[in-house]
């Protein structure tokens, strides 16, 4: 028998599938993206960089 799914299972889920579905259908209207990876460290030093850009 399976097991449900948590909430957070589901929201990560969905996210995933909505990815692949946006870069998907970007690929299909000739558009391509370079992903962008990013550890904790650098996510925490761009974030703010933005914070200090805009004014927070």
């Amino acid at each position: 028998m399976p097991t449900k799914l948590t909430e957070k299972q589901k929201a990560a889920l969905w996210q995933q599938r909505r990815n692949a579905n946006f870069l998907a259908s970007s690929k299909l209207e000739g558009l391509t993206f370079a992903e962008v990876t990013l550890d904790a460290e650098q996510a925490g030093e761009r974030l703010q960089a933005l914070w200090r850009q805009y004014g927070g």
